[in-house]
């Protein structure tokens, strides 16, 4: 067998890959790369190639993996509106789909004769057979499959598209276990942010350890969400609470910071710092700005009916705090726990009576004093020692 690489040497390394788990083919794009050549070592002459995982993901639908000759495998990210699109409808992959049986199309055919553009796609580029095989499962809501094209004179034989459907029986396992291993950290990702979805897939997940980082804290509230909640009906609410958070957490991500969590109406990220500690909180400061900018622009959109105005403060403070697991036996929460976090929190406060945007003055003294302006101190509730608040000075 032939160990973390894409080729096999002979068709004995290759079906006995195919008969072994291997950690390496949980990703997609090298699980279809190994297959492909191992498929290339029993001399069946493949060009291109296209392999479907659906995954569980509430924005993703699945992943594609395309190989060809000239590029190898790439990986595609397919959200649930491409059902809806042509790179999915009128097509072989929506064909397989309802029949559930393996479909094969000769192309030495008159090109009126295709059924599918995709396949006068391929007859052009100089295919001259096409086969879609199905993955064996249980699942309806799945559907997994593989295709293969090859642009071999007369097409393949007989005896190789029954090897390639044979071939399709062992490799539909290890392409479960790659869905199950895409699903799993999408999933993750998705409910605690990709950071804590990796130190949870690493083994970090045991209860009351973490680790000391300092870092900007960017803490936001919803303005007014309690007079939204009585004029606005539960559905309603939902639509609106998730506009919100796309506006706020775009630009966080954009700017390489991590979600921790949503609370209720309130967003809590963090941006770890490097070297370059003015930049990073430069782009802090323009994640924020983008932040209000984008919520004033979806709210002054002319729909019908007319949207509500939203309103956020943010607060950005810099500090230590410890990152890690809390909670019950049971019931686990990736944070940061921290008195910095708690002053965040407080500055966010103040934004119901100054302004929409607040920072403390370890996080304003990393950034020109011709964008922020001190506010002056102020009393935090619960913190004993007065601060010096700083705000955008276009604000002023």
């Amino acid at each position: 067998m032939c160990e973390n690489t894409t080729t096999f040497n002979s068709e004995t390394d290759f079906r006995q890959w195919l008969s072994h788990y291997d950690p390496s083919d949980q990703s997609p794009d090298i699980l279809t790369q190994r297959f492909i050549s191992g498929v290339h070592s029993l001399g069946i002459n493949v060009y291109r190639s296209s392999m479907w995982l659906p995954t569980s993901h509430p924005e993703l639908w699945g992943i594609q993996v395309i190989w060809t000759r000239e590029q190898g495998a790439e990986i595609f990210y397919r959200d649930h509106d491409i059902t809806s699109t042509p790179i999915y409808l009128n097509t072989p992959g929506e064909a397989v789909h309802k029949s559930r049986q393996a479909i094969r199309w000769k192309l030495d055919v008159a090109i009126e004769e295709l059924p599918y553009p995709l396949l006068h796609d391929v007859k052009n580029e100089g295919g001259t057979d096409y086969l879609i095989v199905p993955f064996h499962t249980d699942h309806a809501s799945e559907q997994p499959w593989i295709t293969f094209a090859t642009q071999k004179k007369g097409g393949f034989s007989d005896a190789e598209i029954n090897t390639l459907k044979d071939l399709c029986i062992p490799l539909s396992w290890k392409a479960r276990v790659s869905m199950a291993e895409a699903a799993t950290q999408s999933l993750l990702s998705v409910y605690l942010g990709s950071n804590a979805a990796r130190r949870v897939m690493n083994g970090q997940f045991k209860r009351g350890t973490g680790e000391h980082i300092h870092a900007v804290i960017w803490y936001c509230d919803l303005r007014d969400f309690t007079v939204l909640g009585g004029e606005r009906t539960a559905e309603e609410l939902v639509h609106i609470l998730d506009n919100f958070f796309e506006c706020i957490a775009t630009p966080i991500e954009n700017a390489g910071g991590e979600i921790l969590k949503f609370i209720g109406d309130a967003v809590l990220a963090i941006f770890p710092l490097n070297d370059d500690k003015n930049s990073s909180c430069d782009h802090v400061l323009d994640a924020a700005e983008q932040a209000l900018s984008s919520l004033q622009a979806w709210s002054s959109e002319d729909v019908k009916p007319k949207r509500p105005q939203l309103e956020a403060g943010i607060a950005l403070h810099i500090g230590d705090m410890v990152y890690g697991n809390i909670g019950g036996s049971s019931r686990l929460d990736f944070t940061v726990i921290g008195a910095a976090v708690n002053e965040a929190a407080r500055i966010e406060g103040l934004c119901k009576t100054t302004f929409p945007l607040l920072t403390s003055e370890s996080f304003a003294q990393n950034i020109s004093p011709t964008r922020l302006k001190s506010i002056g101190k102020k009393k935090l509730r619960g913190v004993s020692k007065a601060h010096d608040i700083f705000t955008l000075s276009s604000f002023i």
